[in-house]
C-alpha cells in the first residue's frame, strides 16, 4: 500500500514490469523497490548507482528551462515538471518506459503514443479545424512532450498521420533552426544516410520567422538510448578518457568499437566545420531493437541548432574562431579534433558552398547582412581549416593561430568572399614589403662586398 499522499505504480517497459515505485503529487520519489524485475530490460543511466532508477526518473522530465515550459505548467496548474510528466504517465516517443498504475489494469496497447494519437500543447502548431476552431480529432488523454528534453522549445504533433518534433529557438532570430536545415544538407551531400532531416516551418505567435520539424525515427521496433546512459551504466575510471569509455560500453553491449568510432568523428568534423557547441553525450545517441535488445549502431544526427555561432559573439579573427567550446566529450573544440583519427572522413568537396548558407540565413528577415557574411565567411575558413587538417597541419598551434590569416586561398577564385578576398590583399601586401625589405639588404650587402673587394685590391697594388 503507498504511503500517505503517494500513489502507487509499477514502472513498465512496454507490458513487461521493471519495478514498483510510489510517487509524490509533485512527481517525486517517495519509494522504488529494490527488487528489479527484467533487470535487462531496465534503464541503463548510472546502473551502478543504488539509487540509479531514483536519478533516471529524476531525470525524465521536461526541464523548466525548456522555453514555453514555465507558462505551460502555470496554465494547466502542474506545480512542476514532474508533476505533468507523471500525469502523463511518464510517456516518451524514445523509448517504452511508462508508469502503469496499480490497479488501472491498462497495457501498453491502451496508452502507447507511437499507435495512440495525443495531444501536442507545446507550441501552436498548425493543424485542422472545424468551423469553429477545435481540433477535428478527440482530444487524447497523453502527451509524450513531458519527457523532451533540452532547453529549446519543442512540441511532438502529429502532422498528416505522421509523427513529428517541432522545435523552436532561442531568441527571434531563426538561426538554430535554420542550422539543422543546413546541417541536413551537409549530411545529404555527403552521401551519410544516418541523419534527422530537418526542414523550415512557421510556428504561430513567436518572435522568430522559423522553426524547424523533422520525422520521427524511432518506432515500436527500434528505441532510442542515449549515449550518455551507456555512458554512465558503468563508472569511468580514472585513467581512461570519455571518448574510449564510451567506446568500451558500446563495446560491452555488443557494438563494433571501430565502427562506432567511425560514426562519431564524421560527427565531429561536421560539427567543426559548422563550428559546433552543443554536442553532449544526450545529443548523441544509438539505436537499439525492441525485442531483442540488440544495439544496432548509431542513430541517426540530430540537434545540430547549436552551431554557426548561435547565440554566441561571431568571432572577430581567428583566436576567436579556434577557441569554440563545444560542450560535448572534452570541452574545447582543439581537444575535439585531437580526438579524430581518420580528418578525411567528409569530403570537402561536397560541402554546400558560402552562398548555400547565405541563401538560407538571408530567409530570416530579422538577421543583418553583415552578420549573415560573417557567418558564411567563418565557414568557409574552416572548410580550409578542415583541409589543412587533412594534410597534416596542427591549426590550433600558436604560430598558426598568431598569424591571423589562417589558410590562403589564391586570389580570383570564384566564391572567395569579401573577408577572404581582403585577407588575402592583406597577405600579399605584407610579402611585397617582406621582399621590398629582403631586395634591400640585398643589394646593401652586395654594395658592401664591393666596397671590400676594391678596398682588398688597392692594398694588394
Amino acid at each position: 500500500m503507498a504511503g500517505m499522499g503517494a500513489v502507487a505504480y509499477v514502472l513498465m517497459r512496454k507490458d513487461f514490469p521493471i519495478t514498483y515505485m510510489e510517487l509524490t503529487p509533485d512527481g517525486g520519489v517517495a519509494r522504488i523497490s529494490t527488487q528489479i524485475s527484467n533487470r535487462e530490460m531496465a534503464p541503463l543511466e548510472g546502473m551502478y548507482r543504488p539509487d540509479w532508477l531514483a536519478r533516471w526518473w529524476g531525470e525524465r522530465s521536461i526541464p523548466m528551462e525548456q522555453d514555453n515550459v514555465k507558462r505551460l505548467l502555470d496554465s494547466k496548474g502542474y506545480p512542476n515538471p514532474g508533476s505533468y510528466l507523471t500525469s502523463n504517465l511518464g510517456l516518451s516517443l524514445t523509448d517504452y518506459y511508462w508508469l502503469r498504475p496499480v490497479g488501472s489494469g491498462l497495457s501498453w496497447k491502451d496508452v502507447n503514443l507511437f499507435d495512440n494519437d495525443f495531444k501536442d500543447d507545446l507550441l501552436d502548431w498548425r493543424r485542422d479545424v472545424t468551423d469553429d476552431g477545435e481540433p477535428t480529432r478527440s482530444t487524447p488523454r497523453y502527451t509524450p512532450n513531458g519527457s523532451l528534453q533540452g532547453t529549446i522549445e519543442k512540441t511532438w504533433v502529429i502532422n498528416n498521420g505522421e509523427r513529428c518534433l517541432v522545435k523552436g529557438n532561442h531568441s527571434y532570430l531563426s538561426a538554430e533552426s535554420i542550422n539543422e536545415v543546413i546541417a541536413s544538407e551537409i549530411h545529404r551531400r555527403q552521401g551519410f544516410a544516418e541523419y534527422a532531416d530537418y526542414h523550415l516551418v512557421r510556428i504561430a505567435g513567436k518572435d522568430y520567422e522559423y522553426g524547424c520539424y523533422s520525422k520521427l525515427f524511432t518506432s515500436q521496433e527500434r528505441e532510442l538510448v542515449s549515449a550518455w546512459a551507456l555512458y554512465s551504466n558503468e563508472k569511468r575510471r580514472g585513467n581512461v578518457s570519455t571518448m574510449e569509455h564510451l567506446l568500451n560500453m558500446c563495446t560491452k553491449y555488443g557494438m563494433d568499437k571501430e565502427e562506432i568510432r567511425a560514426g562519431l568523428e564524421y560527427q565531429m568534423l561536421v560539427d567543426f566545420v559548422m563550428s559546433g557547441h552543443d554536442r553532449h553525450l544526450t545529443n548523441i545517441s544509438f539505436l537499439r531493437d525492441a525485442d531483442t535488445l540488440r544495439f544496432t549502431g548509431l542513430s541517426p544526427i540530430y540537434d545540430s541548432g547549436g552551431s554557426m555561432f548561435a547565440g554566441k559573439e561571431i568571432p572577430r579573427n581567428m583566436k576567436g574562431l579556434l577557441s569554440v567550446e563545444t560542450g560535448g566529450i572534452v570541452g574545447k573544440e582543439s581537444n575535439v579534433v585531437k580526438l579524430v583519427r581518420d580528418k578525411g572522413l567528409i569530403d570537402l568537396a561536397k560541402l554546400p558552398p558560402a552562398s548555400y548558407v547565405c541563401e538560407m540565413y538571408s530567409k530570416d528577415p530579422k538577421m543583418s547582412e553583415k552578420d549573415i557574411n560573417n557567418i558564411a565567411h567563418w565557414y568557409e575558413v574552416k572548410i580550409d581549416l578542415c583541409r589543412d587538417l587533412q594534410l597534416g597541419r596542427d591549426v590550433f598551434s600558436k604560430t598558426y593561430v598568431a598569424c591571423g590569416r589562417g589558410p590562403v586561398r589564391e586570389p580570383g577564385i570564384q566564391g572567395v568572399s569579401n573577408g577572404y578576398q581582403e585577407r588575402w590583399n592583406e597577405f600579399a601586401r605584407g610579402i611585397r614589403a617582406d621582399l621590398e625589405t629582403l631586395s634591400s639588404l640585398e643589394s646593401r650587402l652586395a654594395g658592401d662586398m664591393l666596397n671590400t673587394q676594391l678596398a682588398s685590391g688597392r692594398k694588394s697594388v
